[in-house]
């Protein structure tokens, strides 16, 4: 059960979280802070279940509630999720008149959550920040962000914040690699902290298009920096193409970046065959590793933006090989 999970990776969260529903002092309006992968997402739910359903303190995350709960089926729970698009003003004014009628559940609590609130637009946390000003003894909000500094202070004064606290990558690796590819779960443990999370982007056809690239890339580049250009362009991402576009080329970054610093060291914890090779060519190399860090950086920042994938492909490879001359 996740409860379990949750009291063994985020003490604080769990201890916080269990004094509240066993005392009955519930916040109106909690604040899940951290990184990706910590499990806030599945907190959020415990907490749902927990407050609707018939246990004491943590729900039994079995019964037909806290099940009805879990698969977004229980009428008084909305759940707005800003992951891969932004949360707008006309979400908020929905979720605003759906809470302003009688609840449909016989249990009198409405409960609703917003996943990536940060990425929400100024006019919906302008809306979101009216209804957190009016707070209601049946009405719980819960937010979940990554990035505290893009939310309005208003909106974070008004909120419980809860932090979560991102998982040592080689604990996630260990974890991991159980169950997937030993080379997948390294690379994936750097920037995930959690083991179902690196599972499930293992799977995914942006990551696997992303470390195909990245194989291709890093072989290629050692030999000639022009066919490494050449094998980006052709089979990583052609101009024609539009399936794989930013996040399989951000997984190509952090993959550069990773086998870079992991070169830089002189060892990584993967016994991978193939990536052990690759550190031992680049370290006979002479490069500059906060350079090559820097470009990484330049190039993710870009991906942000409206940009052209082929072009920022071509700009970062040539900066590489200006500084692994």
């Amino acid at each position: 059960m996740f409860k379990e999970r949750l009291c063994k990776q985020q003490p604080i969260a769990y201890q916080t979280l269990e004094n509240a529903l066993c005392q009955d002092r519930l916040a109106h309006a909690y604040m899940f802070n951290g990184p990706s992968g910590t499990g806030k997402k599945e907190a959020a739910y415990l907490l749902a279940q927990s407050i609707l359903c018939d246990a004491e303190g943590f729900a039994c995350e079995s019964c037909a509630i806290c099940q009805r709960v879990l698969h977004d089926e229980y009428s008084d729970m909305i759940y707005l999720d800003g992951s891969t698009k932004a949360i707008k003003k006309e979400d908020i004014m929905k979720l605003q008149s759906a809470f302003s009628k009688t609840g449909l559940e016989g249990k009198g609590k409405k409960i609703y959550i917003l996943d990536h609130a940060e990425n929400a637009t100024v006019d919906a946390l302008n809306s979101l920040l009216k209804f957190l000003e009016e707070p209601n003894s049946d009405m719980i909000a819960i937010l979940l962000v990554e990035a505290l500094d893009r939310v309005l202070p208003t909106i974070v004064s008004r909120c419980q914040i809860i932090p979560f606290i991102a998982l040592g990558s080689d604990v996630c690796y260990n974890e991991a690699k159980a169950e997937i590819d030993d080379l997948d779960a390294y690379l994936l443990s750097r920037w995930i902290r959690q083991k179902d999370a690196i599972v499930a982007a293992s799977e995914t056809e942006d990551y696997q298009h992303a470390r195909f690239v990245f194989q291709g890339v890093v072989e290629r580049y050692l030999v000639s920096p022009h066919e490494a250009l050449l094998f980006l362009q052709l089979e990583g991402f052609p101009s024609k193409q539009k399936k794989y576009g930013k996040q399989a080329f951000g997984y190509v970054v952090d993959m550069l970046n990773i086998l870079m610093k992991d070169a830089f060291k002189g060892s990584a914890i993967t016994q991978d065959s193939w990536y052990q090779k690759q550190l031992t060519s680049i370290a006979d190399k002479n490069y500059d590793y906060r350079k090559l860090a820097q470009i990484f950086m330049d190039t993710k920042d870009k991906l942000l933006r409206s940009v052209n994938i082929q072009l920022l492909a071509d700009q970062m490879l040539y900066k590489m090989k200006e500084v692994m001359k």
